[in-house]
């Protein structure tokens, strides 16, 4: 009886050991893809500028949605949470030339399975950047 226990045990260890590994495989991919999307943003948001925030967001989301389509990601649009905030400006309406802004996008926290508990409830990426455009470009 004690082997069959002890065969049960080390069953149960090894599934709990590889659900592990895979939680955390889906965590680390999750977030390398959330971090090249963000990149990919930061930097259209510095080569272009924008006119106002409204269409600026407009085209951040429109550009996410693309990035998501051709790169074939797990990360769904409609979960992602995204944020331009200007932290110095020149202007108060052109985003141009040395404006400083910074971008958030944050995403539910992925998960294989609910057997292992989370730590966090979302995952952030946090990216600063300057706009590199000129005010007569736009």
């Amino acid at each position: 009886m004690g082997q069959l226990v002890a065969v049960i045990l080390n069953v149960m260890l090894l599934l709990m050991v590889s659900l592990g590994l895979l939680q955390v495989h889906t965590v680390v991919q999750t977030e390398n893809e959330l971090m090249e999307v963000s990149a990919a943003v930061t930097k259209y948001i510095s080569n272009r500028g924008g006119v106002n925030e409204s269409s600026l967001q407009k085209e951040v989301r429109t550009l996410i949605a693309r990035e998501l389509a051709e790169k074939g990601f797990s990360l769904q649009e409609r979960e992602m949470s995204v944020s331009v905030t200007r932290t110095h400006s020149a202007a108060p309406v052109l985003w141009s030339h040395a404006d400083e802004f910074s971008l958030v996008l944050t995403i539910p926290y992925p998960g294989f399975t609910s057997w292992i508990p989370a730590s966090a409830d979302t995952l952030q990426v946090t990216r600063h950047g300057t706009i590199n455009v000129m005010d007569y470009d736009l």
